[in-house]
C-alpha cells in the first residue's frame, strides 16, 4: 500500500528533486526508491521499539507532521542512507530529504484524511511485518487492559 501512496506522488517528488536538488531523471527515481525503503524501515523500527502511538500521531498531523520527534527521527534516517548508499554528500541528502519526507508523510495521512489506526499503519508497512506489529500492538492492549482489571 505504500508503494501506491508513493506512486500517486512520484510525479511530483521526481519533479520537485529535479528542479530543487538538480537531479537528473535515473538519479530522482533511486533517490526515490531509496526513501520509500528507508521510510518503511524507519517507521518498522519506531514500531518495534513500541512507538506506535507516536508514528500515527505523526501521519494524522498531516502538514504539520515535520514537528514531530518521529518525522525528525525518520529525518535524520533518510540523510544517513542516502548518503551511504546514494553516495550522496550531506547537504544533497537533506535537501533530498526536505524535498520528498513532508510529501509522502502527507500522502499516508490524506489517505485516510487524517484519521489512521494501527491496522492501517500495519497494511502500509505490509508483509509479516506488519503482522508481527499487529500482533505486538494487541499483546500490549492485553496485557494494558489485564493490568487495569487487576
Amino acid at each position: 500500500m505504500l508503494q501506491e501512496i508513493i506512486g500517486q506522488v512520484s510525479a511530483q517528488l521526481s519533479a520537485g528533486l529535479k528542479e530543487k536538488v538538480g537531479l537528473d531523471q535515473d538519479q530522482a527515481k533511486q533517490a526515490l526508491d531509496l526513501s520509500k525503503d528507508s521510510l518503511v524501515s524507519s517507521i518498522s523500527r519506531e514500531a518495534i521499539s513500541g512507538n506506535l502511538d507516536g508514528i500515527l500521531d505523526m501521519v494524522n498531523m498531516g502538514a504539520s507532521a515535520n514537528q514531530s520527534p518521529v518525522f525528525q527521527n525518520l529525518l535524520g534516517g533518510l540523510d544517513k542512507d542516502l548518503i551511504s548508499k546514494m553516495g550522496v554528500s550531506p547537504a544533497i541528502a537533506g535537501k533530498i530529504s526536505t524535498v520528498v519526507l513532508p510529501v509522502i508523510i502527507k500522502a499516508i495521512s490524506d489517505y485516510k484524511e487524517g484519521n489512521l489506526d494501527i491496522s492501517d499503519l500495519t497494511k502500509m508497512i505490509g508483509g509479516g511485518l506488519g503482522d508481527s506489529l499487529l500482533g505486538k500492538a494487541g499483546d500490549l492492549l492485553k496485557g494494558g487492559l489485564g493490568n487495569f482489571c487487576k
